[in-house]
């Protein structure tokens, strides 16, 4: 059986290497992408049964209230020579999704909670964070219902939007036993 995977912000897929990997299905909601992705989708009210993923990458806005254009106008051989030696031209952040930090905490809140009813119980919840404006720490305390497998710094100069640290989290959904000990 093959293992789905799912991009739960797509942007413009710049991230990737492979653009069009067979069982991934990508999701965004804006319209005006370069790549458009397999579905357009709200991560945060997604289309797909419980438990249909094995893994799901979360790339969300780490900043808000900016300007952010999704997809740049150029004229088309100018497009062509970018997408091939500037794939990071067409990144699309999403900050200008949000006005301010708690409308951002609240729709990442939100995704999270989808994620753990879509994610398969052994699936892995990838999440890459940007401190430009909110720790890693404060902004974990989100996630109360999910176990921190690893964290891994992000020293590449194109992940780490300046002077800002970035990380890769990957996380599992916490055990029935564990989540019902912190409810009841």
């Amino acid at each position: 059986m093959d293992k789905m995977i799912l991009d739960a912000t797509a942007g413009n897929r710049t991230m990737w290497n492979w653009k069009k990997v067979p069982d991934m299905i990508y999701i965004d909601i804006e319209k005006k992408l370069e790549r458009k992705p397999t579905i357009f989708a709200d991560n945060t009210n997604t289309p797909f049964l419980p438990a249909s993923f094995d893994t799901i990458f979360y790339d969300p806005p780490h900043n808000w209230g900016g300007k952010d254009e999704p997809c740049p106008q150029y004229p088309s051989e100018i497009r062509k020579w970018k997408m091939k030696h500037q794939p990071f031209a067409f990144t699309y952040y999403g900050w200008d999704k949000y006005k301010t930090k708690q409308q951002l905490i609240a729709h990442i809140y939100k995704a999270q909670k989808e994620f753990l009813r879509i994610l398969k119980k052994d699936g892995l919840l990838w999440f890459k964070w940007n401190e430009m404006k909110v720790s890693l720490r404060k902004i974990l305390a989100i996630f109360d219902l999910w176990a921190v497998l690893l964290i891994i710094y992000v020293k590449s100069p194109t992940q780490t939007a300046g002077m800002h640290q970035t990380f890769w989290v990957c996380m599992t959904k916490k055990r029935e036993e564990t989540v019902q000990t912190r409810l009841g």
